[in-house]
């Protein structure tokens, strides 16, 4: 709102300069280019800020990650009492990072003042965040406030439907697919059918994914609507999209049984 209203008082100021000066024509002219001038400084300059704020975030995830390889290295050397102990020692790392990742998205308050639609954006990334963290309640009331520009963010809000029985589902994923091509439709047409299939509507499940194989020919949509095809229900996966996938938190990733040690080996 800011950045607008300091781009129009420029433009009128360069407008009424240069009116008295050459007259209506130049005068129109330069109102527009004033505007345009202080409309692109100022949205380098926001831009810059963000990026260093976004870049911010990104080195927590990065830390995290590391400390995760580090942790999962550590497994492999010396395996834990069970996988379930496992997955709480690496989730302890990952909520941890997500936290602060949600504190620094808060400084971006400060910078809403110069773009309407900033807070739409950050609440995209609030959504992700807290549903990493599985705070459902806070993704659902935050829904609603968001910029749904991104797949993962419309998958989301598709398994949140989902969960809740929203009889809406339908209607948003097709306002919502036409947005995506390649893999990205690939994905949401999969999510969508894999929904599709649980509710025993594999007749929605196969009309959408054929309507994304013309902008997509992913091996995990083409499997899926061979399967499909084929009366295979039970073998349509979403695997093959990996922490995409699981990101959604819809299914759990299979885990590899650990080999046991043999008596006089490992100690």
């Amino acid at each position: 709102m800011l950045g607008l209203l300091i781009t129009l008082i420029v433009g009128g100021v360069c407008g009424w300069f240069s009116f008295k000066e050459w007259g209506v024509v130049w005068g129109s002219v330069c109102t527009v280019l004033g505007f345009l001038i202080c409309w692109m400084i100022l949205g380098l300059i926001l831009r810059r800020v963000l990026m260093k704020r976004q870049n911010t975030i990104q080195m927590i995830m990065q830390e995290a990650q590391m400390k995760i390889n580090r942790q999962m290295e550590m497994f492999q050397r010396r395996p834990p009492s069970s996988m379930n102990a496992a997955r709480e020692i690496v989730e302890k790392i990952q909520f941890a990072a997500v936290r602060r990742c949600l504190e620094e998205v808060e400084t971006f308050k400060s910078l809403y003042k110069w773009n309407l639609m900033l807070p739409r954006q950050m609440n995209a990334m609030k959504i992700q965040l807290h549903y990493q963290l599985k705070e459902y309640k806070a993704v659902d009331e935050l829904l609603g406030k968001a910029l749904l520009m991104d797949p993962q963010t419309v998958g989301i809000a598709m398994a949140r439907m989902y969960r809740r029985n929203d009889d809406k589902l339908d209607r948003f994923y097709k306002s919502n697919a036409r947005k995506f091509r390649g893999e990205n439709g690939a994905f949401l047409a999969c999510v969508y059918g894999w929904i599709k299939v649980k509710q025993n509507e594999v007749e929605k499940a196969l009309k959408a994914l054929n309507n994304a194989k013309k902008l997509s020919d992913h091996p995990v949509l083409l499997a899926n609507i061979e399967n499909l095809v084929n009366g295979k229900v039970k073998h349509y996966s979403n695997a093959g999209f990996n922490d995409m996938w699981y990101a959604l938190a819809l299914e759990e990733p299979k885990m590899k049984p650990q080999k046991q040690r043999q008596m006089g080996r490992g100690f």
